[in-house]
């Protein structure tokens, strides 16, 4: 159960968390539960993170990087402070890190060097680098010219996933995320239409199983390459399923802990990682043995509220590292929290089997912050609902 007990510390420097969505949301309620003030900086009022009891909202212009580093620099002007500050999106991790002489100053943050930053963001650099590292991925190859798409198919079984090394054209909309293929036609045609609309792609073959295959293990990492705070979870159920966001997870079991934490600090010791960040594994149930899929780096993840209300309070611990301040007490984690993105996630993936001692936490909805899921069930909905209309209207916008 997440507890709102203020800790023993200096609350006088604020943070300062990018965008207010989901991600945003649990890390401005981690933060709150010791007592620390957040100034959420996003381009959309009705983000539900601006709502929150915890926030305090600032507008930004767009969601660009320059701009977010703009608002950033702006927003320092008026505080006085030099605020721990907490990424949640990741099309500002570039501009960040390309722009960390002007905001170091400004903030306290951690990130690895900026072509750490480059190799592991992009998919494919970070595929090469793995290899060469003697990470377990899965089998696959970085497709950049249409000459390779036939050979590197023929080379590899089906079925396969493939992905743009870089996330922004999905972001923009120009193409898609992650797609599978079973055949071999079809990813002929669909990884040319994927290296038109996004110029470098990755082709995997898939490793078996479903969403509750998937693991991953949320982290910060402070000065000198201490692990200041680190939990292992499992996913559930994605939406879409298989190959989508996380829409149920819960902790993992201590045998996975024990297992993934050792190899997740030694891949971060390889890269000199520092700051926030994510690993996520599939287990490979034929080969008896972890994948590892992708990491996330400079911000935090999706779900990484989970870990607080599992009794580890990453953002939090994360604040008071690096304002040298006692880490909070933290619990054991437990399986029996189970962390919901939203009250739809039924209608859109299958609903996991859940212990019948489970406590299902939604994303949105908190009795002691009703803001943010009284804005995201009402105006959020409607306007999702009125993005699919125009979609049916017209599929080309």
């Amino acid at each position: 159960m997440l507890v709102r007990k203020r800790t023993p510390m200096s609350c006088n420097v604020p943070a300062v968390v990018i965008l207010g969505r989901l991600n945003g949301l649990g890390v401005i309620r981690s933060l709150g539960c010791g007592g620390v003030k957040s100034y959420v900086v996003d381009n959309d009022r009705l983000s539900p993170g601006m709502w929150s009891r915890y926030a305090q909202p600032v507008i930004s212009k767009s969601l660009d990087g320059q701009d977010i580093v703009e608002s950033l620099l702006k927003l320092h002007g008026t505080l006085g402070e030099r605020p721990v500050l907490f990424n949640t999106h990741e099309m500002a991790v570039l501009a960040i890190s390309e722009n960390r002489g002007k905001l170091e100053s400004a903030f306290r943050f951690r990130l690895p060097t900026h072509e750490t930053v480059i190799a592991l963001q992009d998919k494919a650099r970070f595929h090469e680098l793995a290899i060469s590292s003697g990470l377990t991925v899965p089998r696959g190859a970085v497709l950049r010219a249409d000459s390779d798409i036939a050979g590197t198919l023929r080379s590899l079984h089906f079925p396969i996933v493939v992905k743009p090394a870089d996330k922004e054209p999905v972001h923009s909309g120009k193409a898609r995320g992650v797609v599978v293929f079973e055949r071999f036609e079809d990813a002929l045609a669909g990884c040319e239409e994927m290296l038109a609309r996004a110029g470098e792609a990755i082709a995997q073959e898939w490793v078996d199983g479903g969403s509750d295959h998937i693991y991953f293990c949320l982290f910060y990492r402070g000065r000198n390459g201490k692990i200041v705070s680190m939990f292992t979870g499992r996913k559930l159920a994605s939406s879409p399923p298989g190959i989508g966001l996380t829409a149920y997870c819960t902790a993992a079991a201590a045998e996975a802990r024990d297992i993934l934490e050792p190899i997740t600090e030694s891949f971060l010791e390889s890269v000199d990682y520092g700051g926030m960040g994510s690993v996520e594994y599939k287990w490979d149930a034929p080969n008896r043995r972890f994948v590892l899929i992708e990491p996330t780096v400079g911000r935090t993840d999706w779900q990484e509220e989970i870990a607080t209300l599992c009794g580890v309070n990453i953002p939090l611990d994360a604040y008071c590292h690096e304002l040298e301040l006692p880490l909070p007490p933290r619990a054991l984690p437990s399986n029996e929290v189970v962390w919901r993105a939203s009250i739809f996630e039924p209608l859109k993936t299958l609903r996991p089997k859940l212990a019948a001692t489970a406590r299902i936490r939604d994303g949105y909805w908190r009795l002691d912050d009703p803001m943010p899921a009284i804005i995201q069930y009402s105006y959020g909905t409607l306007a999702a609902a009125g993005r699919q209309l125009r979609k049916r209207i017209n599929p080309n916008t």
